[in-house]
């Protein structure tokens, strides 16, 4: 158990230092296709170490990795639109938010609950990514 909680958290480590370097891109505003297409190779990154590092049940380490990763930045995206300034990753995500084309009378009625459905989907990437990462961990000869 020990070995798998370990490898977890070696595959949201790295998610977590692969996201701090999105601090350092220029502040430029990337398209929605491009955050999404970061999101979910963020996620094969960390699901991808946390697969190998495991000795057993590499696959469910991998998805463990890339969810926890996605719930962690779903939860502080959440709180940092309705509650705080956006920066790195966060302010991305923001501007895809921003540009998808949500009515305007819905973010005016319910934000909660629109910033809330683009958390889930945040998290649901990262963790598509983290079983990506899994699968091309245990499909590629040791």
């Amino acid at each position: 158990m020990r070995r798998f909680v370990a490898a977890v958290a070696a595959g949201v480590l790295v998610q977590a230092a692969v996201l701090a370097t999105f601090r350092a891109l220029p502040p430029h505003h990337p398209s929605t296709a491009t955050t999404a297409f970061r999101v979910v190779a963020v996620g094969v990154l960390g699901g991808y170490v946390a697969a190998k590092l495991a000795v057993r049940r590499r696959e469910r380490a991998a998805l463990a990795a890339g969810a926890s990763a996605g719930v962690g930045v779903a939860v502080a995206f959440w709180w940092a639109v309705l509650y705080g300034d956006t920066v790195g990753v966060f302010h991305h995500l923001h501007y895809a938010l921003a540009t998808a084309g949500v009515p305007s009378r819905l973010i005016r009625d319910v934000p909660r609950v629109v910033v809330a459905a683009a958390a889930l989907l945040v998290a649901a990437a990262f963790a598509l990514g983290g079983r990506l990462g899994g699968w091309a961990a245990t499909a590629a000869p040791d």
